[in-house]
């Protein structure tokens, strides 16, 4: 091919493509398609992650509120130094928050989940009303059971660590009017007017089962408790009497106010159950 021939050749237009045919193949292929779905998982995630976990912001707001309560405080005008440190102050905080929620610590840690539920049950049922005497005689009337006065016993104990292998010999000698020695007890000898709630703290409910049936005046034992052996004296017995009323109001408005925030709570469970899965 001659020179003419070669430039006539490079001159004339190449034939057309249709770039068509190639994207439609690549439109077709499975690695494409999977692509797309990963891009879409991708982004989908990225947007519900915002939605679950919204960005830390310090706000103007925030800065206002915070500026204005340092200002009151201190009497004087923050400085550039201390709207850095409020600020700073503020995003460990909050990071610090979303690092414990994000650890489930609102549902592990007793201390926490305690202060959140009360704080909900504060929020549901809000401060009740102050209640009137009249009120407060009826709940006290419709729950007398509450305030009744446990039964109380006064009574003289002697301890010893370990039973005392003359036991029959020692309880003799203190019937006969005798004393004898015993060890340290950190409370003491002698219990006046103890409830039986405190005896049995003390010593057991054994403890205050034998002593229910004592006869008065006279040592018995020695008895065993948690702590160790105890000759024991009991000079009194006080039965279950009501509390009246004057004595005790304080009381009975306290348990008043909190069976009308149970009760507002007990309405709200309803409607939470619903809101949530609940298995029973």
């Amino acid at each position: 091919m001659d020179l003419s021939a070669a430039r006539q050749v490079a001159a004339s237009p190449r034939p057309w493509r249709n770039p068509m045919p190639v994207a439609s193949r690549v439109a077709r292929d499975p690695l494409f398609a999977f692509l797309l779905a990963g891009v879409a998982l991708f982004g989908g995630y990225q947007l519900v992650q915002r939605f679950e976990k919204p960005p830390v912001i310090f706000t103007p707001e925030i800065e206002q509120a915070q500026v204005a309560d340092l200002e009151t405080l201190t009497g004087r005008k923050a400085t550039a130094q201390d709207r850095a440190r409020l600020k700073a102050e503020y995003l460990a905080e909050e990071l610090l928050f979303r690092e414990a929620i994000d650890r489930n610590m609102h549902l592990t840690d007793g201390e926490t989940r305690k202060r959140l539920v009360d704080k909900v049950r504060y929020l549901i049922a809000g401060a009740p009303p102050e209640p009137s005497e009249e009120e407060l005689i009826d709940h006290y009337a419709t729950h007398l059971n509450l305030y009744r006065a446990e039964p109380r016993t006064s009574f003289t104990q002697i301890f010893r660590q370990q039973k005392p292998a003359d036991a029959g010999v020692l309880l003799a000698r203190l019937n006969a009017g005798e004393t004898i020695g015993g060890e340290d007890f950190w409370l003491g000898r002698d219990f006046p007017r103890y409830g039986d709630s405190m005896v049995r703290g003390i010593f057991g409910q054994p403890f205050v089962d034998t002593l229910k049936t004592a006869p008065e005046g006279r040592w018995i034992g020695p008895i065993p408790s948690p702590r160790g052996w105890h000759f024991v004296k009991k000079s009194e017995r006080i039965a279950s009497a009501m509390i009246p009323f004057p004595a005790i109001k304080d009381q009975v408005r306290q348990d008043y106010m909190i069976t009308h925030s149970n009760a507002a709570i007990s309405q709200a469970l309803a409607g939470l159950k619903e809101k949530f899965d609940v298995e029973e």
